[in-house]
């Protein structure tokens, strides 16, 4: 028997025996009134204040043995149990449990409250990071032989300070104890290690409350320290007071993040105290006025400080706790030696190759501390038809996977008729429904410029906005790829300032060759287990070599070689249809007159 049940038919037991002992008392009260007279309604008083103890004592030891058993089931489930998300998607952090046990909603309901929060924080440190300058402005005010020399963790020692800081004077300390701390563990996860994009964090937050192991009480030390320094300027935040004059913009939008994650905290309960209501209106005050701080920021010196997890540097732990991406079939080199086998292409296959080797050094930067351009991942595809576009974002998207960009890595392809509805209000429907298929992933839309004719009542121009919108929102999230003809896809990108502000990555597909031609017609015949002599060799090339001195701008290059060898093995199958005994004639061999 589990022993959750064991606890509660004990409790049903002990509960029966003091109810027993409860009436028999009374009755023997009600015989001692004859011999003792009133005095026996004492006795009797006294006797349900004892029962009423023991059982108040009985009933406290039982809720602690429960919620033991239930963080124990919690641990269990927590490290054995993918999360899913649930139909109604309000509860992106369910896990399946048994029936035994299961996760305190209130930890749920608060890391859902305070999750778009953390969210947007976690978003402004990425971005941050990589405004040249940060890490040398950081190192300004980092002691050295403390850790001073990685910014990523110089910069995460700002944010956790500032925000421990807030939630201290809404009266939520930062401790294991309390579920209202799991917006600042989730922050120290995020940004105390720099783990690839399919780290699954509401797992690891999870994991910290069931297993209390990191070790934290030393971090808000040394982060109290630190915050300690602002105490005499009547500034707020640490941040404000080191980047004050560094970037003025970015310390009113780092203000406003405070201020929305200390109202997400304060109501993280659903209710609001008075001082927390009187704190969060000094904070908008002191925002409204933006006042720049009193002390130098000179003067500010801090020191970053370990945070371990079972005697592990956090940064190991989180990644031997984030799970294996076990779709992705390979490694970085196995999708270069892809790209590497397909046929011609030697100019595409440069741009990638480049591409690929600045995010693999940019995020070795990243790694090490310094920092980083910002990098749009969007890239436009040129080129006619059947010139491989569609392959090679194939294996663009399994390139962001492997180097952390993406968390899955799939490709989604669409075109106008799968983002533009015939009714107004519908297409931006349609196309947040394939944006959603694709997060995570590549969206490649063959033929973009589709989307913006010109005729009336036609809504490509809310897909358009639509995806803009989108690509901002989830730019961690999604990688879009438009392709289309050279001169068409140019003018399109360029005639709207949100397409070209986020499209500047350009990669022209230029048309195969014959020899390449010829190559991709014996690579189907290979594939499909067909075979041909040098005569029907020299038919299959002159075919190909026709083509291209007549080819226009229309040119369906690997696509016309498919149509070919389509249209050769149907004469094949007519020319053998006529043999009185199929069985003995080679179904495999093309002859001269199948090309004919």
């Amino acid at each position: 028997m589990p022993r959750r049940k064991t606890n509660q038919n004990m409790l049903a037991g002990l509960t029966s025996v003091l109810t027993i002992i409860l009436l028999a008392s009374f009755f023997g009260i009600v015989k001692l009134t004859h011999v003792l007279g009133p005095a026996a309604y004492l006795f009797f008083a006294v006797a349900v204040l004892i029962i009423a103890i023991i059982g108040f004592h009985i009933w406290t030891r039982y809720r602690e043995t429960e919620t033991g058993q239930q963080v124990a089931d919690l641990m269990k489930e927590v490290l054995t149990t993918p999360f899913e998300a649930t139909a109604g998607g309000d509860s992106q952090y369910a896990v399946a449990v048994t029936p035994e046990g299961k996760i305190d909603p209130r930890l749920i309901k608060y890391m859902t409250k305070i999750s778009p929060s953390v969210t947007a924080i976690a978003n402004f440190f990425k971005d941050f990071l990589t405004y040249d300058g940060v890490a040398e402005k950081l190192r300004n005010h980092f002691t050295i032989g403390t850790g001073g020399t990685d910014a990523f963790q110089e910069l995460s020692t700002i944010f956790l300070s500032d925000i421990n800081f807030l939630s201290a004077k809404l009266g939520h300390e930062i401790s294991l104890d309390t579920f209202e701390s799991c917006g600042f563990v989730s922050l120290m996860l995020r940004l105390r290690t720099n783990a690839p994009a399919s780290t699954d964090w509401n797992r690891l937050v999870l994991q910290t409350f069931v297993n209390r192991e990191v070790d934290i009480g030393e971090l808000i030390v040394g982060l109290e320290k630190n915050h300690a320094q602002l105490n005499e300027s009547g500034e707020l935040f640490l941040f404000a007071s080191i980047f004050s004059e560094f970037s003025p913009d970015a310390v009113r939008k780092y203000m406003r993040l405070m201020y929305d994650y200390s109202a997400a905290l304060a109501n993280i309960d659903g209710k609001l105290t008075p001082s927390e209501v009187q704190w969060l209106q000094h904070l908008e005050r002191h925002i409204g006025n933006n006042r720049i701080p009193l002390r130098r920021p000179a003067a500010i010196k801090c020191s970053t400080r370990t945070v371990n997890y079972k005697n592990t540097p956090l940064q190991n732990a989180v990644n031997k706790m984030t799970p294996v991406n076990r779709s992705a079939p390979g490694s970085i080199g196995e999708a270069v030696r892809k790209l590497d086998s397909l046929i011609g292409l030697s100019t595409v296959k440069r741009e990638v190759i480049t591409f690929h080797n600045f995010l693999r050094v940019q995020n070795e930067r990243k790694k090490k501390g310094f920092s980083v351009p910002p990098t749009s991942y969007h890239l436009v595809f040129s080129g006619n038809p059947g010139t491989g576009k569609t392959t090679i974002a194939r294996i663009m998207a399994e390139i962001f996977r492997d180097l952390g960009v993406l968390a899955k890595g799939h490709l989604v392809e669409a075109t106008r008729a799968d983002l533009v509805a015939g009714y107004m209000g519908q297409t931006a429907i349609k196309t947040n429904k394939v944006i959603d298929s694709a997060l995570d992933g590549v969206l490649f839309i063959d033929e973009a410029y589709t989307l913006s004719r010109s005729a009336e009542n036609d809504y490509g121009q809310e897909a358009i906005d639509t995806l803009l919108k989108r690509m901002e929102d989830d730019r961690d999230r999604l990688v879009v790829i438009i392709a289309g003809y050279t001169d068409e896809i140019k003018k399109f990108v360029n005639s709207n300032p949100g397409l070209s502000s986020r499209f500047n990555r350009y990669i022209e597909f230029p048309d195969y060759t014959e020899d390449e031609l010829a190559q991709i017609f014996r690579g189907l015949l290979e594939k499909y287990d067909y075979k041909m002599g040098e005569a029907a060799s020299r038919a299959m090339k002159a075919c190909i070599a026709t083509a291209v001195r007549n080819k226009d701008n229309r040119f369906g290059n690997g696509r016309y070689v498919r149509n070919l060898f389509e249209k050769v093995i149907e004469k094949q199958a007519n020319r053998l249809a006529a043999a009185p005994d199929l069985g003995k004639v080679d179904v495999s061999y093309l002859t001269v007159s199948d090309f004919e």
